[in-house]
Formats: structure tokens, sequence, C-alpha cells
């Protein structure tokens, strides 16, 4: 339970933070063509939009993988990290997806040429092809809590079993 209280008293001077108007933190990043910036289109965008950066089409036949270069290295903000997740409309479009499902991109990758990269799986029947320009992933940034590992004979909560052991559906919680 004190470790809940401390998220939330974290989160909450974040908050604070904002409703005072402080600036939000820099993204610094380098494109490797001067074509397709990391992009949001709205204020307010949860993600930054990123590009496949291709010399030629890539062709996925069914079930192959195969790596796509989205033409941005990125300097993490120190105490942050950057999430590589699929567009909601990426599946739909080409029938694809990332193979490690989430990218993590931490504040220790960030070298001139440490160019983000998505591994996509077709999970079609069919060929896909993958084009130059194809807005096929999206970056979240969100903030890292710092901790130390501390072991311990006994944790405080009881065993819970995972795998819907809180309610196996809507009527149960009736």
């Amino acid at each position: 339970m004190r470790e809940t209280a401390d998220i939330a008293g974290l989160m909450q001077a974040k908050l604070n933070q904002l409703e005072r108007g402080s600036k939000a933190c820099e993204m610094r990043y380098k494109r490797f063509d001067k074509s397709f910036p990391p992009l949001s289109k709205e204020d307010g965008n949860a993600g930054y939009d990123v590009f496949a950066r291709l010399k030629e089409p890539l062709v996925l036949q069914p079930m192959e993988s195969g790596k796509v270069p989205l033409n941005v290295a990125i300097e993490v903000p120190y105490g942050g990290v950057g999430f590589l997740c699929q567009r909601s409309s990426t599946f739909r479009k080409w029938g694809v997806r990332l193979t490690n499902g989430v990218g993590i991109g931490d504040p220790l990758f960030r070298g001139s040429d440490d160019e983000y990269t998505a591994e996509l799986q077709n999970m079609t029947d069919k060929p896909v092809t993958i084009k130059n320009g194809d807005k096929i992933c999206q970056i979240v940034f969100l903030p890292t809590l710092p901790v130390v590992p501390v072991e311990v004979d006994e944790l405080e909560n009881k065993n819970r079993g995972g795998f819907g052991t809180t309610f196996n559906n809507a009527e149960e919680i009736k």
C-alpha cells in the first residue's frame, strides 16, 4: 500500500507541474533523411507517429517477419521511457503486428546511429507490402520511477493467482 501512495504522489507532482505551466520535456531527435519527422498532429495526442524509411518496398510473405527502419534516433529524457507501439490502424491496414508487442527505448539508447526499428510480422495469408513513408508505429513517452530492488522473505499482499482470479466475467460482479 505504501508503494501505491508513493506512485500516486509522484504522479500528482507531475500533474501539479503541468498545471503551473511548466514546459514539456524536449524530445531531441535525429532524422536519417529529411523526410518524415516524428509527428503528433493534435495537441494532447499521447503518441508521436513514426514512418517507414525504406529504399525499396518491403514485401512480407505470410507469417514472415522483417525489420523496418523508422528514420529517427531519439534522446529519451532521463527519468523517462519511450514505448514503440503499434498504431491502432496498423493491423487493419496491413495485417502486420510488432513481433515484440511493444518496444522499449530507454535513455541509454541515444546514439546518433541508434535508429529506431520496428520488426513486423505478416499475420495474413497473403503477401503484404510496406512502403517508404508508411505510418506504422507511434512512440509514447512516459516517466519512470527510480527503484531499488529489495529482496524480502514475504510480500505484504495475499496471493491472487493471476490470470482471471479477480473475477471471471461480468456476472460475478453483480
